[in-house]
């Protein structure tokens, strides 16, 4: 005897969430200073802003490209996609990563290419225009911490990354007007380069984990099964699949053998609220009697389970 919830609930249809909004203004943000930068960067004769510009203009590309793609994963379930299009943040944010260590390379490289070709930019011009950029990619990094979505972190490390080189370029500026330290500058853009590469390859590990259906939160199911376990209607749970659709919203489907089924829906409504533990989770529950019998995949399936639990 199977009981299902459908997967239509729990969705918004056609109004961009918070993480479209931020994602939004981060890529307008972007863009229109990315504009200023590359001005800025032919008025100092800066090289390394005009890279920048480059690379901010890169960025607003993959801002725009998430802000597109997180704006159609909020639409609702549909015939051709069950759960709706929700999965298509984590393919921005795995994009996002691939863009961001090819630049962080990028950076890399014409970095140590400087030391062999050093240039003296006109540092006052580069210590207003940092100013200016720590401003500008500090707040739509700040909005973007408030998200929960991978796309949205993944973002936010776009910007993250032009705050730490705007903070070099400010450094470097300071350091080029009173001491001529014109080394300076690709030594720091090496160091953020490599930071910025390390976390953000971090991030996309958990990205493909998503991807691959992994469990979320291997602990919190270890402890949401034994608490169903020891429900005073349970016999068995078997069968427990726990993925998630896009590292906030996740799915969950169990089945349940029950010593009496005309308890069945108390033990759902029972099961639902530990369940809550897991966070946002759309489950599916399907209820046994001891008398019924699973079909080999499914007992193959609880023998792996119970082996990796």
């Amino acid at each position: 005897m199977a009981h299902g919830s459908s997967p239509h609930h729990h969705h918004h249809h056609g109004t961009p969430d918070s993480s479209t909004r931020n994602i939004g203004l981060a890529f307008w943000l972007n863009l229109g200073f990315a504009i200023i930068e590359l001005i800025g960067g032919i008025w100092t004769q800066s090289l390394a802003v005009i890279s920048d510009a480059l690379h901010d203009f890169g960025d607003a590309i993959s801002l725009g490209m998430g802000y597109f793609l997180q704006r159609k994963s909020t639409q609702g379930p549909s015939e051709n996609y069950s759960y709706g299009l929700r999965r298509l943040s984590l393919l921005s944010a795995f994009l996002t990563g691939l863009i961001l260590c090819s630049g962080a390379v990028y950076i890399v490289s014409e970095s140590v290419s400087r030391f062999s070709e050093p240039h003296e930019p006109y540092g006052p011009g580069m210590m207003g225009l940092a100013i200016f950029g720590i401003a500008i990619n500090g707040f739509a990094a700040w909005k973007l911490g408030h998200g929960h979505s991978h796309n949205e972190k993944m973002m936010q490390w776009h910007l993250i990354e032009d705050v730490m080189g705007w903070v070099a370029v400010l450094i470097g500026s300071i350091c080029i007007m009173l001491f001529q330290w014109n080394w300076l500058d690709p030594v720091l853009a090496i160091t953020i380069s490599l930071f910025v590469l390390f976390n953000v390859v971090k991030r996309l590990s958990q990205t493909v984990s998503v991807f691959l259906q992994g469990n979320p939160d291997p602990e919190g199911l270890k402890t949401f099964r034994e608490k169903v376990s020891q429900l005073p209607n349970i016999v068995e749970v078997h069968d427990v699949h726990f993925w998630s659709l896009d590292g906030v919203r996740h799915v969950l489907s169990l089945h349940a053998v029950l010593k009496d089924l005309s308890q069945g829906a108390q033990t759902k409504e029972e099961i639902r609220g530990l369940s809550k533990a897991l966070g946002d989770c759309h489950i599916t529950l399907e209820i046994e009697s001891q008398a019924e019998h699973c079909h080999d995949d499914c007992e193959n399936i609880h023998d792996h389970n119970h082996d990796h639990a």
